[in-house]
C-alpha cells in the first residue's frame, strides 16, 4: 500500500528564534551528550516504531564540488522534518590538499533554519587512512571522528550512516572502536565504486580515488554494509542494473518547492551564475527575493544523483514505479532493492562480488525496473522535498 503522506506529522522542532540564538554553539560547539547513561540493553529493547537514527557523511563544500551533495542534504532534512528519521549530525569531509573550498556550514545552517532542527556539524580528518594508521599525528584531526564515536556510543539505538565522498572518517572511527560499530551501527551506506568494471585497469570511480584504502576498509566493517555502486562502468552515466545513478532536469522539481528551499539551492549557484547578491550571507540569501535570471538558469540544469535510494532505505521506505513511497516490504513492485552478496576481492579498488543469499551482512544496490527507476526516484524526491517550508 502507498505511504500515506498526509499522516506525516511535523516534528517537535526547535523554534526559529531558539535556533538563531543557539546556532553558533550547535553548529560549531560539538555534540551534547544527553544519553550518557543509556546502555546497550536499552538500545536492544528499543521499539521498532522509533525513528531510525541517521548520520550523513558527505563531501559538502562551498564552492560546491557537485550540487548533488546539497540535494542529498535536503533529502535527509526532508525525512527528518517529517519524523521519518532523526538526523544526528552532518559529517563533512576535510577539503582536499590544494583546495580553496570549505566545509559548507552555510548549507546546514540554512536547512536548520528552514526546518527548525538543531543538527550539528562535524568535520573530518585531512590525513589519509593509510597515513594515519602509520603515523597518528595531530589529535585535532580526529576530533570529528571522536565526536562521531561519542554520538554512536550515547545513541539510544543503533545508527545508520550514509557515506558519500571519502570513506576515510568512517574507516578511522571503526578502526578506533570496532565494538561501537558492531553494537551501535545498523548499517553503513557506501555510495562509491563501480559494480562491473570492464577491465582490471579501468578507471576508479571518484569517491574511491579520494582514499582507496578507506574504501577497501568498508568491506571489513563489523556491521551491515549497503554498497551503492555509483556506476557499472564509470565512463557511462546511465541507469544500470547494479548502480544507483539517475538524472533529472531541475525544472522537474524546483518549481514545486518552497521559496525558502529554492533559495537554499540558489545559494549554491549564486556566485557562479549571477553577479547580483553574490556576497549575501546564508540567512540573507535564504530570505532574499528570488532572482528570476538565476531561477531560470537553475531550472535548465540537469542534476546527476546517486544517494536518494539509500536515504529512503535507511528510513524504512521503498518506491514503486510511479514514485509512490511505501514502507519496506509493502509493495510488490519496488524499483530498487538491496541483495545479499559475498565480496570476493577488493584489493585494486574494483570490487568483485557474487550473489550469496546465505552470506554475511553485505548487500548491493539493485535496480529492479531500469525503465522506471529514474522517473520514480525523481517523483519520490519531489514528494519529500515539498515538505520543507
Amino acid at each position: 500500500m502507498p505511504f500515506n503522506e498526509s499522516l506525516l506529522a511535523a516534528p517537535n522542532a526547535v523554534s526559529r528564534r531558539d535556533f538563531v540564538t543557539a546556532a553558533g554553539s550547535i553548529l560549531l560547539g560539538g555534540l551534547r551528550s544527553e544519553h550518557r547513561e543509556q546502555t546497550e540493553e536499552r538500545a536492544k529493547k528499543s521499539s521498532p516504531t522509533q525513528r531510525p537514527l541517521l548520520v550523513v557523511a558527505t563531501d559538502l563544500y562551498r564552492p560546491h564540488d557537485d550540487p548533488d551533495d546539497h540535494w542529498d542534504l535536503a533529502t535527509a532534512y526532508a525525512l527528518a522534518h517529517q519524523n521519518l528519521v532523526e538526523l544526528l549530525a552532518v559529517f563533512i569531509d576535510y577539503p582536499r590538499p590544494g583546495s580553496f573550498k570549505d566545509p559548507d556550514i552555510d548549507a546546514v545552517a540554512q536547512l536548520n533554519y528552514l526546518t527548525g532542527l538543531p543538527v550539528p556539524v562535524l568535520v573530518g580528518s585531512g590525513q589519509s587512512f593509510k597515513e594515519w594508521r602509520e603515523n597518528q599525528g595531530d589529535g585535532r584531526a580526529l576530533w570529528g571522528v571522536q565526536a562521531l564515536l561519542t554520538l554512536m556510543r550515547n545513541a539510544p539505538r543503533p545508527v545508520a550512516i550514509s557515506v558519500a565522498g571519502t570513506c576515510r572518517n568512517i574507516a578511522m572511527a571503526a578502526h578506533l572502536d570496532s565494538e561501537s560499530f558492531s553494537q551501535k551501527c545498523v548499517g553503513v551506506y557506501v555510495n562509491a565504486g563501480t559494480s562491473r568494471p570492464l577491465t582490471e585497469n579501468a578507471p576508479l570511480e571518484w569517491n574511491v580515488t579520494l582514499d582507496l584504502e578507506a574504501y577497501q576498509a568498508m568491506f571489513a566493517l563489523p556491521c551491515p554494509v549497503y554498497w551503492m555502486p555509483c556506476f557499472e562502468d564509470v565512463r557511462r552515466f546511465e541507469v544500470s542494473e547494479y548502480a544507483s545513478y539517475y538524472r533529472f532536469q531541475q525544472r522537474e522539481v524546483l518549481p514545486e518547492l518552497s521559496v525558502g528551499l529554492r533559495n537554499f539551492f540558489a545559494h549554491v549557484f549564486r556566485e557562479e551564475l549571477s553577479l547580483k547578491h553574490g556576497s549575501l550571507s546564508w540567512l540573507q540569501a535564504l530570505l532574499a527575493p528570488e532572482d528570476p535570471e538565476l531561477v531560470a538558469r537553475m531550472n535548465a540544469m540537469d542534476r546527476n544523483m546517486w544517494c536518494t535510494a539509500g536515504f529512503l532505505h535507511a528510513a524504512g521506505l521503498s518506491v514503486d514505479a510511479e514514485g509512490q513511497l511505501h514502507p519496506l516490504g509493502d509493495t510488490t513492485h519496488p524499483v530498487f532493492t538491496f541483495e545479499r552478496i559475498r565480496v570476493t576481492d577488493h584489493n585494486t579498488g574494483h570490487v568483485r562480488w557474487v550473489a550469496d543469499k546465505a552470506g554475511a551482512d553485505r548487500y548491493i544496490f539493485h535496480v529492479l525496473d531500469q525503465g522506471q527507476y529514474g522517473y520514480a526516484m525523481t517523483i519520490a524526491l519531489k514528494r519529500l522535498l515539498r515538505a520543507i517550508p
